[in-house]
């Protein structure tokens, strides 16, 4: 595979040396400082953070290049300034078909802080979601290819890259992950509970071949009104699946459960849609998938031996929201979040059959868009867990914005919880943020 990535890289330069003798060049960015600081005690600094983003555009005939790299450093962390390239694609444009080839983001979905279709690029979840959303989709080295035709495309994705979603499991932000396993053992006609630690191995990444390339397409169109897009994925999980496997002493004596992280593939089936009705506009998004890792407690210490504790079941998912234009400067977004385990398992209690959400997002544009406020709420309804974000941007000059705002989290805690996001483990980091970015061109 590194023969195919080298070729993959020469065809971009190529294509850029060719076109660089007539095209344009323009470089802007900005420097941000982000602080944030807790709430509750200790009332520490959770985050002080100086990024300076460096973006370059690069446009000729039918092509267009963008690079964007960050310069980042946290006093909290105590971590170096590091580099990190956080985009770099060519677009190359036809009468017909375009092709975009480089390390880039596809959105696929159109849920407000939720991600249903929207599950082409993995999620950097280190901070949760205390950075920007913009900057929680982490860009992954892929060939997309659109063609269109009319009020019609379909757009084709090639991933020859697989990575994993990045979550912390320690720190402010870990996510909640056991160190010992209670197993029920039958020991001559009684039950016995054995509490067995838990041993996390390496998480070994899928390598990288022609045969591990994930793929997938959408189709979109523009019929009575509305938009509506059909999507196939199938690709591996960027979400580690923990496979387990029991640990017998000398004794022969159960004494321990190794955890091996893995990355099955799945396929994934979608559908969006939206169509403005007069003041409002109804749109949503469903995905299904035919067979889903989940985690589940063998009946018997025999089963127990030879089960790596995970069953397949399909799983579907779906989103219905509506956006209102409440005046000329303030919108309105609601909208409903499902999950379901179909054929559910009662020994799949590590997993909730049903995770619902709710959420609200009220935004608006004032004094000639140079203040603009936003609130939105997370409210997840199967373990009464919460996030509510309030923010102002001040554009204080066309080169300088303040932002200040606050998150509070809280509610239960269910580590048994299908959701994506239980913010009930997260209630002792509500914090106060402010933001000074600075924009160059």
């Amino acid at each position: 595979m590194r023969t195919g990535k080298a070729i993959f890289v020469t065809m971009v330069l190529s294509i850029s040396l060719f076109q660089i003798s007539f095209a344009g060049l323009e470089f802007h960015g900005f420097f941000r400082n982000h602080s944030a600081f807790r709430t509750a005690e200790p009332n520490d600094a959770m985050l002080l953070r100086n990024r300076m983003r460096l973006n370059s555009e690069l446009w000729g005939d039918n092509v267009y290049g963008f690079a964007s790299v960050d310069f980042l450093n946290d006093i909290v962390t105590g971590d170096d300034t590091k580099l990190n390239l956080r985009e770099a694609y060519l677009d190359i444009y036809g009468n017909w078909v375009d092709f975009r080839i480089g390390k880039q983001q596809v959105v696929w979905g159109k849920a407000d802080g939720y991600f249903i279709n929207d599950i082409v690029n993995p999620l950097d979840l280190s901070l949760f979601l205390l950075q920007d959303f913009e900057d929680i989709r982490m860009a992954t080295t892929m060939l997309k290819t659109k063609l269109h035709y009319g009020n019609h495309s379909l757009e084709l994705l090639v991933i020859p890259e697989f990575k994993p979603m990045n979550i912390n499991f320690d720190g402010d932000w870990a996510f909640n992950r056991p160190d010992s396993f209670t197993a029920a053992i039958n020991m001559g006609g009684g039950i016995m509970n054995l509490n067995l630690p838990i041993n996390y191995q390496e998480d070994i990444l899928p390598q990288s071949s022609l045969k591990n390339m994930e793929y997938g397409l959408k189709l979109n169109s523009f019929v009575f009104g509305t938009d509506i897009s059909l999507i196939y994925l199938k690709a591996r999980e960027d979400k580690p699946i923990m496979q387990k496997e029991i640990v017998i002493n000398n004794l022969g004596i159960l004494s321990a459960v190794n955890l091996y992280p893995s990355h099955p593939w799945f396929c994934f089936y979608g559908m969006n849609f939206s169509r403005p009705l007069g003041m409002f506009v109804l749109r949503g998004e469903g995905g299904y998938y035919p067979s889903r890792h989940f985690d589940y407690v063998p009946e018997n210490q025999a089963e127990m031996m030879i089960s790596n504790f995970l069953l397949t079941k399909p799983f579907i998912q779906g989103m219905l929201g509506v956006d209102y234009q409440l005046t000329g400067s303030i919108n309105v977004a609601v909208q409903g979040i499902q999950e379901r385990i179909l054929n559910y398992e009662n020994s799949m209690k590590f997993n909730d059959e049903i995770n619902q959400l709710g959420s609200l997002m009220v935004n608006a544009s004032l004094f000639n868009e140079t203040v603009l406020p936003m609130w939105l709420v997370l409210y997840n309804l199967t373990n009464d867990s919460y996030l509510s974000r309030i923010m102002v941007d001040w554009k204080y000059s066309d080169s300088f914005t303040i932002t200040a705002g606050t998150d509070v989290l809280g509610g239960g805690s269910d580590a048994n919880s299908s959701g994506q996001f239980d913010f009930g483990q997260f209630d002792k980091n509500d914090n106060v943020y402010l933001k000074l970015k600075y924009s160059f061109l």
